[in-house]
């Protein structure tokens, strides 16, 4: 009877957790190693590990999804499969941060495919610690890579691609809503406190920086308060969704050198042209209007749209007031 009753509770958990597990077909989808070659390495190395269903049918755990593709960077580089399938994230991070230390010291075309090798391990490291909502591993690597590499390499060649990365990991149904809430409160905060810090008792240019009302991500603006605190000018940031009045009137009280403005996928673009639109045709002709986003429109008269944030950097570096 109680062999029964535990048979049963485990099922149970077991279907409660069906959403964390793939089918074989699934995870080569997602991490675009094949079906074939990951039969061959659970039979051969024990790895990646199955679960049997009730049915008899294996699925494989979606946080497994980082780790595989990050081996698969490996194997890119030159790696055997019995060097690296049963390694962990942590060795592989090791493993890449080593090689990429040698082949600097031998050919610049090696150095620069083992760094971006490097970087994808990182952020399949990140992806990892999101599977498990772990926030001190996920921020410790953020910190690092800030304290490695500096502000604007961090935010362009780390911070963005973990949230594109993030958002396709949503799209293909590996990560969930709540992983991608988590990774942005982790983000928000961190992001925050360190533009600030930068940004005391600046006394440049001064570049506003807002949403359209309506907005509901803050991430853009705060990438965008990241790049512009590494220039010569003072960031005054307005936050999301602040009432078309507000932006205007605050506008025209700083006379801001530059408005920037990120408009995610929320919104329309005609919709968001005719709100930019309001908002040109109050500003003052001497304040450049910046945008950027997938939400945003291309060829608006009197509105700079740059699709990256190197380009946006490029921007700010190259201003020159007297011009405008």
């Amino acid at each position: 009877m109680n062999l029964n009753i535990q048979t049963k509770e485990k099922l149970m958990t077991d279907v409660t957790k069906i959403d964390d597990y793939l089918s074989i077909g699934e995870l080569a989808s997602m991490t675009g190693i094949g079906v074939h070659t990951l039969r061959v390495w659970e039979k051969r190395y024990g790895s990646p590990h199955s679960q049997r269903l009730p049915s008899g049918h294996r699925r494989y755990p979606k946080a497994e999804v980082p780790r595989l593709r990050a081996i698969a960077s490996a194997l890119e580089s030159g790696y055997r499969p019995s060097k690296v399938v049963t390694a962990t994230m942590e060795e592989l991070q090791r493993l890449m941060g080593l090689q990429s230390f040698v082949e600097s010291k031998a050919d610049a075309h090696n150095a620069g495919q083992a760094e971006q090798t490097s970087k994808e391990m990182w952020i399949e490291s990140g992806v990892k610690s999101i599977h498990g909502y772990d926030d001190g591993a996920l921020l410790n690597g953020f910190h690092e890579q800030w304290g490695r590499h500096g502000a604007l390499n961090f935010v362009i060649h780390f911070a963005a691609p973990l949230l594109e990365r993030v958002g396709k990991g949503w799209e293909t149904g590996e990560l969930t809503v709540s992983h991608e809430h988590f990774t942005s409160e982790c983000m928000v905060s961190f992001l925050s406190e360190k533009w600030r810090q930068m940004n005391i008792r600046k006394q440049g240019p001064t570049v506003l920086i807002t949403t359209l009302p309506g907005e509901s991500y803050s991430l853009g603006i705060l990438l965008c308060a990241v790049v512009t605190s590494v220039t010569n000018f003072k960031v005054i940031y307005l936050g999301i969704d602040n009432p078309l009045e507000d932006i205007i009137t605050a506008a025209k009280n700083y006379q801001p050198d530059i408005l920037t403005m990120s408009i995610s996928h929320v919104f329309n673009p005609e919709f968001a042209e005719t709100l930019l639109y309001k908002i040109r045709k109050e500003l003052s002709p001497k304040t450049l209007m910046v945008t950027g986003g997938k939400g945003s429109p291309r060829n608006l008269p009197g509105v700079t749209y740059l699709t990256e944030l190197d380009k946006y950097y490029d921007l700010l570096v190259n201003f020159n007031p007297s011009t405008r």
